[in-house]
């Protein structure tokens, strides 16, 4: 029997496990990027290229809706631009809130309603104008410059 007293070639072992990691690394990159790019597809063909019917529809059927009826939203826009927020509609005209609840605070600690919250809401014949939809003492604040105080005199 005969025995080798020879040294293990490290090197070619070295050589041969950098040469087996490089691959298993490079296999591994490319098939996560093979198996990405297949996903993407296949991702892509089911859902990039599916038509949202649905959606679609109700979009149709909200453009005709905005263009058909009483008045087209294109002129009812002109409408606004060419008479302003105060001529164009009543029913868009600001006035002042009837809401007592903002008054009334939180339900555990409630506060005093002002009774011009209360009074019952203004005629409405009188709610074209808008001195009739918010009258003065419905609790809301003045508008202009604030009154200037007296000056005291010696």
């Amino acid at each position: 029997m005969a025995i080798d007293k020879s040294e293990p070639r490290v090197g070619l072992i070295f050589r041969i496990g950098l040469l087996v990691v490089g691959l298993l690394v490079g296999t591994r990159a490319l098939l996560n990027s093979y198996f990405d790019q297949i996903a993407t597809a296949e991702e892509e063909r089911k859902v990039g290229e599916a038509v949202p019917r649905q959606l679609l529809d109700l979009r149709a059927d909200e453009d005709h809706r905005l263009t058909s009826g009483g008045m087209p939203i294109d002129k009812a826009m002109m409408t606004i631009v060419g008479k302003g927020r105060m001529g164009a509609s009543p029913d868009i005209v600001p006035s002042a809130s009837r809401d007592p609840a903002p008054e009334q605070g939180w339900t555990k600690m409630p506060g005093e309603v002002p009774p011009a919250m209360m009074a019952p809401p203004p005629e409405a014949a009188d709610a074209g104008t808008p001195a009739a939809a918010a009258p003065a003492d419905a609790g809301a604040r003045p508008t202009g410059p604030a009154p200037k105080k007296p000056k005291k005199q010696p």
